[in-house]
């Protein structure tokens, strides 16, 4: 019988790390074509991978971000790496979970680091906040 439980557990802990595995890329795939749309200065479709709850003026926020550091976007971002990711299956804060991502990109030249939450819940799934450091 302990054996029978240890199998169990084992097998539902790989269960639990290949959805985690799932949910990561598409967690990836979601920042990718958010940053695509915005290199190509298509501010309505990277609108659509925002979240529900969470709506703001992308098109603003990144022509704010361009004329404060002299960079432009539309010479492309190019992501060198994704140095962190977490989740939390419930956040009481944003009402259901969240995924937090860390990722070095390439603009224009400079290298910056952004922190980009996505939140899954009853209101739907995408982009909660974007924050360059």
């Amino acid at each position: 019988m302990k054996k029978v439980l240890i199998l169990v557990f084992a097998l539902l802990l790989c269960l639990a790390l290949i959805g985690c595995g799932k949910e990561k890329d598409k967690a990836k795939e979601t920042v990718e074509a958010f940053l695509a749309s915005v290199s190509a200065g298509n501010f309505e479709n990277a609108k659509t991978y925002l979240h529900p709850d969470r709506q703001m003026d992308i098109e603003k926020y990144f022509n704010d971000f361009e004329a404060m550091t002299g960079i432009d976007f539309q010479k492309g971002i190019k992501v060198n790496k994704y140095t962190e990711y977490s989740y939390s299956v419930y956040d009481s804060e944003v009402g259901g979970s969240e995924y937090e991502l860390e990722i070095k990109v390439t603009v224009d030249g400079k290298t910056f680091e952004i922190n980009i939450d996505i939140v899954l819940n009853e209101s739907g799934y995408g982009i909660y906040e974007v924050d360059f450091d």
